[in-house]
């Protein structure tokens, strides 16, 4: 650990927890759009482009009010029709493997809330799709079940968690490893939690999934209709975290940038005069000129930079703005920006 002492340097108060112990969300949808088909739209978060669904756009249609009892949802109308939506993999890639989520050893959690409407369809759930590849899981109730459930479309037979109802609002919890080869998928019906810890429901290996597009569809019934809503996926935090403890006039305070690549050189970068945006060369930063960079660190083999500097006591009420990046394989990543009042 360096230790660096610093004429003017007041930075934000500790985080209660390492970002990097934490999941963040990387694509929601509540389906809270105007009501009517849902092909054209565009919106949650996560995507890029709108959804298409079918050439009149009707595959799939947003109606009130959701299963969570806010805005909309989603509801399959056209028989096996589906509603695709792309994900932007372009600002995950550190957990993405040829433009795909599946990079072994990662891990992400789909959670949806859907129920089979007063209709007869055999089968309704969300597929994880790599886009003109080929359909990668199944997540829903599998056709003929009744049940809960998971398959590899075309590859797998089914599974289906005994005692769960299609026709009732359940929300499923899927959590996917990316290992080397299989990859292990575990399933809760119902959990209450987004992210279980219990025994899983499902807990087998299914052949490599790799996805970069998600389907909502039904089919084989006289009468279509699912309902979906509440679609989230998640994964552990990734990319540089930045925080500091014991920001305290008059004391040390502990500068940590994780999640770096290792042997990384990190730069952090300070002002008093605002929260900018200023342009660099590395993308716009949170801070206005004048900005003070201190001595560059080294990450250790964890990923980890850190360094101790002295708060002058002087700087007590004082609102600093702050940010650090990453510099590794040629290329800089900004990490989360902090601007806090020193205590």
């Amino acid at each position: 650990m360096n230790k660096t002492p610093l004429i003017l340097l007041p930075l934000l108060v500790a985080l209660a927890a390492p970002a990097s112990a934490q999941n963040v969300d990387i694509v929601t949808d509540s389906f809270d759009y105007p009501a009517g088909p849902i092909g054209g739209l565009s919106g949650g978060f996560g995507w890029t482009g709108s959804w298409w669904s079918g050439p009149s756009n009707d595959g799939g249609v947003v109606e009130m009010p959701g299963l969570d009892g806010v805005g909309g949802m989603l509801t399959s109308a056209i028989e096996h029709e589906g509603s695709y939506a792309l994900i932007d993999t372009s600002v995950l890639g550190p957990i993405t493997d040829g433009g795909t989520l599946g990079k072994d050893g990662t891990t992400v959690w789909v959670e949806i809330t859907l129920q089979r409407a007063l209709g007869d369809d055999q089968y309704g759930g969300i597929v994880l799709n790599w886009q003109w590849n080929a359909e990668q899981l199944f997540i829903g109730s599998p056709w003929g079940s009744n049940e809960l459930g998971i398959e590899k479309p075309w590859v797998t037979g089914s599974t289906t968690i005994p005692g769960t109802d299609a026709d009732a609002v359940n929300t499923m919890v899927t959590r996917i490893d990316f290992l080397p080869g299989d990859d292990r998928v575990q399933v809760w019906a119902n959990p209450g939690v987004r992210f279980p810890t219990t025994p899983a429901d499902i807990d087998q290996t299914m052949p490599d999934i790799h996805f970069n597009e998600i389907k909502f569809s039904s089919g084989d019934g006289l009468t279509t209709g699912f309902h979906f809503d509440d679609f989230r996926i998640a994964t552990a935090e990734f990319g540089p975290s930045y925080t500091i403890a014991n920001l305290v006039g008059g004391q040390s305070a502990t500068l940590t940038v994780s999640n770096v690549a290792p042997a990384a050189t990190v730069i952090i970068g300070y002002s008093l005069a605002g929260p900018g945006p200023t342009a660099t060369i590395y993308g716009n930063v949170d801070m206005s000129p004048p900005i003070t960079q201190l001595p560059p660190l080294t990450a250790d083999p964890t990923g980890v930079a850190s360094t101790v500097v002295s708060v002058p006591i002087r700087a007590t009420g004082k609102t600093v703005y702050t940010q650090a990046v990453e510099l590794a394989g040629g290329f800089g990543t900004l990490t989360n920006s902090l601007a806090e009042v020193v205590q």
